[in-house]
């Protein structure tokens, strides 16, 4: 009987062991899915990040060339306004003043 016990006693032990196994490579299986998942994510993130910077970049020329143009036709406003002799709307002057396209104090003689 205690051949019998023993040999019982080995097959539950080789039945112990291969329990552990058997859930660690479910368990690495399931993390193998999941890393798959989230690398899926990761990359779709990164398509995401690279069309927004593109944005980003594309808007950021766009408003450089909207201020040129606006710098370009306050320019001309001032020319025409000096040339004419026509005072422009302290509004405008303000804006012009502190985008920096027009000097803070005007000379002497000098019309806005």
């Amino acid at each position: 009987m205690n051949k019998h016990s023993s040999g019982q006693q080995t097959r539950s032990d080789t039945e112990n062991d291969a329990n552990p196994t058997d859930r660690l490579l479910t368990e690495l299986r399931s993390q193998s899915s999941e890393l798959e998942r989230l690398h899926a994510i990761y990359e779709e993130l990164e398509t995401r990040n690279g069309l927004l910077h593109n944005e980003v970049l594309r808007l950021k020329r766009a408003q450089r060339t909207n201020v040129q143009d606006l710098a370009r036709v306050a320019a001309v406003l001032l020319q025409i306004s000096r040339a004419k002799g026509i005072a422009l709307d302290p509004v405008t002057l303000d804006i012009l003043r502190r985008r920096g396209w027009l000097p803070t104090r005007p000379r002497t003689g000098a019309r806005p």
